[in-house]
């Protein structure tokens, strides 16, 4: 599977840190979290996150507004201030592991995982490995690379054939899932919080969340990407690697699938508001609350919500990838 949040956000940490420390980013250098994460190949989550850590060891300040400033040694902010772009943050990065492309059985992983995702209400629709190699032009070594990370998430599974079939997203399954995710979101909301940063990446993402809220018709992919920045990228800061595996498949199977965020229209308005109680209670400091609330975020009504749609998302004329096939 792709590497977790804390792994990326430690590599990133260790990339700007050594930067920093042999002065390759001079003090004065203003970061951006898009600018990093755009150069090492990653999500702004972890990088974040890296930038809340510098921070705490005294090595950049936030910036009022956007950007984090390179502080001198002696903990000053220099006047003079200058930007680094993406490529001179690629040249700084160049060898890490954290700025390598993705191997080739990761990018396809990802495509794949988000495509399953949504086919999921279609039933246990079969896998086709030589028209994902065919689709992609990659070898069928990376497409099984790919099926067998797939198959440990639980999206994908072998059938008395051994055919490869998606594991079919049923209103049995979303109670099962429900039922983990209120179990353990909170436990790996704790332990990210107890890294520390946090709060600062809580308070940027209440901020977004306010401004979605402020339009009168946010758009499903937005409201998607903030349940996926919540439940996926933030939780992933936990350090309980054990507990990420465990909801991995339950976060992606529901948090992956368009069509079902697109059905859910009606209920946008009230996810952000929930969305944003959780994170102005984390950027408060107040984690027990935020665990409060991310149990009632993932209710009973919600699942109720979710299997009273299924069957409606099950007729959206999606088409679907060509290696899934009907059968």
């Amino acid at each position: 599977m792709p590497q977790s949040s804390a792994s990326v956000r430690d590599r990133v940490w260790s990339v700007v840190l050594k930067a920093i420390a042999t002065e390759a980013i001079a003090p004065g250098t203003v970061l951006f979290e898009a600018v990093i994460a755009d150069a090492l190949v990653t999500s702004r989550t972890p990088v974040r996150a890296a930038l809340e850590m510098l921070r705490e060891d005294g090595r950049v300040a936030k910036l009022e507004g956007r950007g984090y400033i390179v502080l001198a040694p002696d903990g000053s902010a220099p006047r003079q201030r200058r930007r680094i772009d993406r490529t001179g943050f690629s040249a700084l990065s160049h060898g890490s592991a954290v700025g390598r492309a993705p191997a080739a059985w990761s990018r396809l992983l990802d495509q794949m995982e988000a495509e399953i995702a949504m086919a999921a209400v279609h039933g246990p629709l079969r896998i086709l490995e030589a028209e994902v190699s065919k689709l992609h032009g990659v070898s069928r070594t990376v497409v099984r690379e790919a099926l067998s990370r797939l198959d440990r998430g639980g999206l994908i599974y072998k059938d008395e054939q051994l055919h490869w079939r998606v594991t079919p997203l049923t209103i049995r399954r979303v109670r099962d899932l429900y039922e983990l995710r209120r179990a353990l979101e909170p436990v790996a909301l704790r332990r990210a919080a107890e890294r520390g940063g946090l709060a600062q990446t809580a308070a940027d993402m209440r901020d977004r969340l306010v401004a979605l809220g402020a339009s009168r018709d946010p758009a499903a992919a937005d409201v998607q990407a903030f349940e996926r920045e919540l439940h996926i990228d933030m939780l992933s800061l936990c350090c309980n690697p054990e507990i990420m595996k465990a909801l991995r498949v339950a976060q992606v199977q529901v948090a992956s699938n368009r069509d079902l965020f697109e059905a859910m229209a009606a209920w946008h308005p009230m996810i952000i508001a929930e969305h944003i109680e959780i994170a102005n209670s984390l950027a408060n400091g107040d984690v027990s609350g935020a665990e409060r609330q991310l149990i009632a975020h993932l209710s009973d009504r919600k699942v109720e919500i979710i299997e009273d749609l299924l069957a409606k998302v099950a007729t959206f004329e999606t088409p679907l990838p060509s290696y899934l096939q009907r059968s």
